[in-house]
């Protein structure tokens, strides 16, 4: 029987002619004309998505169509309909597929025949199961691809296994691979977060990000900790992640807020080891090249006083050059200051730079000027960077420990994680002098 789209009545239906290909009716109580509606069923996208996932996963057609309330004819039609779309070569755009459902783990229980808290338990290691049960839960979950939510799991366990990262000097590494300490930190805290079993999370745009965010980018919860490659001393944003509750780890800078942790070299005994170096040359005008910028630097220059001090020496802040901005950590920036030091009648012998990059352009900025190294003047740096061991050949320098630095602070910031004090978290890591060609006459 077929019944009038407008007034539902089965009778009164009357045949009234063809139109395209397809038999017309008139409906005699309301004069509707109209043609029958043919088309088969359209079951919804999700329906079929389900069918296809339990074809790739070894179902029979009629298994599927008994778990989705379907006949055996349609899903085999709809398998028909997609192998067709996707490999038939007269089709020349595939039809797009809709997006793929999630597999929950309802849908692992149900084609494991189990039920869904046999499947959870399984997932979180809980009670007691068969092998074989264990095995077809493991089976689903391959023939599915089921993959257990992470935000889920870290909700339930208050845990993302994520660590977020903050660093410079990535926007020029491409260009300047070989003077960057970033790489090899970055390299160290990747393999180490990845023995302890967490990802790394880097957080992009930083240290240029608008000085007005608070912090609060680290507290939404998708980090247990953060690790922050040489951030400004006393830094705001590090302040308020610790006041929130969030571990956090600085690497290369020792001066953070209350209840945060770090991991630095020890600069300002490396400074002193170097002052008392120069001095057994017979070295007594030692003069400093460097910055205040970040806090290594502030231990550095502390460091350089601290020896000139324990050897007897009376400071003088006519040889003494800290106030660098970054517009001048270049030859053109230097050079001013190290013509006066070179014009001077008294002048210095050594210069002891603040990193290696420093000391490279204090050594071509000299030759240029006829001064020849070590033999007018000394020169030492700090880093160790592979390019130090040809320059002059050799510089003296003191080598920090990078890998060993991104090491710890990953293994400390875990610690940190897991309840450990912040006495702890804090860790000053002995450095070597490296004496080469640059100092020794």
């Amino acid at each position: 029987m077929i019944a009038c789209p407008k007034c539902g009545r089965q009778d009164q239906q009357v045949k009234a002619g063809m139109a395209a290909g397809l038999q017309r009716y008139k409906c005699t109580s309301c004069g509707r004309r109209y043609s029958p509606d043919t088309r088969p069923r359209e079951y919804p996208h999700n329906i079929r998505n389900r069918a296809f996932e339990m074809h790739a996963g070894g179902m029979s057609n009629r298994k599927i169509a008994s778990e989705l309330s379907v006949s055996a004819q349609t899903v085999g039609a709809w398998l028909r309909s997609a192998t067709l779309e996707t490999d038939s070569p007269s089709t020349p755009t595939p039809a797009k597929q809709p997006a793929r459902p999630r597999v929950t783990i309802k849908d692992v229980a149900r084609h494991a025949d189990v039920s869904t808290s046999t499947v959870s338990n399984f997932l979180n290691d809980k009670g007691r199961m068969s092998q074989e049960t264990r095995i077809r839960i493991e089976d689903a979950m391959k023939a599915l691809y089921f993959t257990p939510s992470a935000l889920v799991s870290a909700i339930r366990h208050r845990r993302t296994h994520t660590l977020g990262l903050v660093s410079y000097g990535i926007y020029d590494l491409e260009h300047n691979v070989e003077h960057s300490i970033t790489a090899p930190i970055l390299g160290a805290i990747n393999s180490a977060a990845d023995n302890a079993g967490y990802h790394v999370l880097f957080y992009t745009g930083w240290p240029h990000r608008p000085r007005s965010r608070t912090g609060s980018d680290f507290l939404n919860g998708q980090i247990d900790g953060l690790l922050w490659m040489s951030p400004q001393p006393y830094h705001p944003q590090i302040r308020f992640a610790a006041s929130g509750g969030l571990p956090v780890i600085s690497l290369l800078s020792r001066r953070v807020p209350n209840g945060a942790g770090y991991v630095v070299a020890d600069n300002i005994g490396a400074i002193r080891d170097v002052i008392h170096y120069l001095v057994s040359r017979g070295h007594r005008r030692i003069a400093f090249l460097g910055s205040t910028l970040t806090s290594d630097f502030v231990d550095r220059a502390a460091g350089y006083r601290e020896g000139l001090a324990a050897a007897g020496i009376a400071f003088d802040p006519e040889i003494e050059w800290d106030k660098a901005r970054p517009d001048e950590w270049s030859p053109a920036g230097i050079a001013p200051v190290l013509d006066r030091w070179l014009q001077m009648q008294d002048r210095p012998t050594a210069i002891v730079t603040v990193e290696d990059t420093l000391a490279t352009f204090a050594i071509e900025i000299m030759r240029e000027r006829g001064f020849k190294v070590p033999e007018d003047v000394a020169v030492t740096g700090f880093n160790g960077l592979p390019i130090t061991e040809t320059l002059c050949g050799g510089l003296t320098t003191v080598r920090q420990p990078f890998g060993e630095i991104g090491r710890i602070a990953v293994e400390r910031l875990v610690a940190m994680i897991q309840g450990a004090p912040l006495s702890e978290c804090r860790v000053t890591i002995p450095v070597s002098l490296m004496i080469r060609s640059s100092t020794e006459r």
